[in-house]
């Protein structure tokens, strides 16, 4: 599976992860507003941000994982990331957004436009998307973007599924 590694729409510029992304992805997950449960709050310096960045660029290379860094087009601000994992029989989608910049529908904008990008770019299938049951923000993200919740089981976890 490959996917363009630059787009854009009206409001967003997307690209691949790169090293150059880890200040902003440092400063996002040490913000105090960013939930602790979630795996990259477990990044505690510059260097562990430096090193997941890497890390993903090489995943994109591999086709084990494609992450884009999300920019507003009036001003390239970084405002969070959005990862799509290629599963067995499916694609799962991750994202976070700068704190300091919640509330904006920016998470709703950025999925919204990888989901119309993979699509346009001929993918078919299920995207899965698991959040937190506490998440209710993202949660309302997937329900907007047309996800319906699985019934999973996996208590702390609710999961959602999306066809394309």
């Amino acid at each position: 599976m490959k996917f363009a590694r630059k787009f854009k729409c009206p409001k967003l510029v997307f690209s691949p992860v790169c090293i150059d992304d880890a200040m902003v992805l440092f400063d996002a997950v040490r913000s105090e507003k960013f939930p602790s449960s979630l795996p990259l709050a477990k990044i505690e310096t510059l260097k562990q941000a430096e090193s997941w960045c890497s890390e993903r660029a090489l995943d994109w290379d591999a086709g084990k994982c494609f992450v884009w860094t999300c920019h507003r087009s009036s001003d390239s601000v970084i405002i969070g990331q959005v990862t799509l994992f290629p599963q067995e029989n499916r694609l799962a989608l991750a994202y976070w957004v700068n704190p300091e910049l919640w509330g904006q529908g920016l998470a709703t904008q950025m999925c919204e436009s990888l989901l119309s990008h993979i699509q346009r770019e001929g993918y078919r299938g299920n995207v899965w998307a698991g959040v937190h049951t506490w998440n209710t923000r993202s949660a309302s993200v997937l329900k907007k973007l047309g996800f319906t919740p699985m019934d999973s089981g996996a208590g702390d976890t609710a999961e959602y599924n999306l066809a394309i």
